[in-house]
């Protein structure tokens, strides 16, 4: 596990202050993860592979249906695995913004949100049944975010997997850049 130090990085440059949250990762874990998912779209090409060589009408059906959940399931498990190996949070503060989003390497887009609406950043408090809260905080999942911030009517959830000091840590710069920002742009 990388510890809060690794994780968290800020940088300020020609008025943009910066901060990066790396994805959480087990190194255990992500072996097992990773030979999990070979295995995972191995197989499942040697089954869709069979779609091709198959006269029976209602096997290439159901192999098709197979490979429409299989690509689904593919996706959502290579994301999950970039992630981890090389995803970031990234919230960028400018004079009247904050771009928020998710990096995979050097991809991804920055969703802007007006400052003057940013309210309340905040510890999240998941109130999801057992079910729903026990898949988020599986390994295998991009999810688990931490904090959280009102913006007009809606809730913005960030900090994926964030430890307790990290939490802190990220409330506390989020807190301070709003603060110093709303100060200096003049109200309308």
């Amino acid at each position: 596990m990388k510890s809060s130090d690794q994780r968290i990085k800020s940088t300020e440059d020609k008025g943009k202050f910066i901060l990066e949250i790396n994805s959480f990762k087990e190194e255990d874990k992500q072996k097992f993860f990773s030979v999990w998912l070979a295995a995972f779209l191995i197989c499942g090409l040697a089954i869709i592979s069979q779609l091709f060589s198959s006269e029976n009408s209602e096997l290439k059906l159901m192999i098709f249906v197979f490979a429409i959940f299989w690509g689904y399931f593919s996706y959502k498990m290579v994301r999950t695995w970039r992630w981890r190996n090389s995803g970031k949070e990234m919230l960028e503060f400018t004079d009247d913004h904050l771009l928020l989003g998710k990096r995979f390497g050097e991809r991804g887009i920055l969703k802007p949100y007006s400052l003057e609406k940013i309210t309340a950043p905040r510890k999240f408090n998941n109130e999801s049944n057992d079910f729903v809260k026990s898949m988020n905080e599986s390994y295998w999942m991009i999810s688990n975010e931490q904090l959280c911030f009102n913006f007009g009517s809606k809730i913005i959830l960030f900090g994926h997997r964030l430890s307790e000091k990290e939490i802190n840590k990220v409330l506390k710069i989020v807190q301070l850049q709003l603060n110093k920002r709303k100060k200096a742009t003049p109200e309308s």
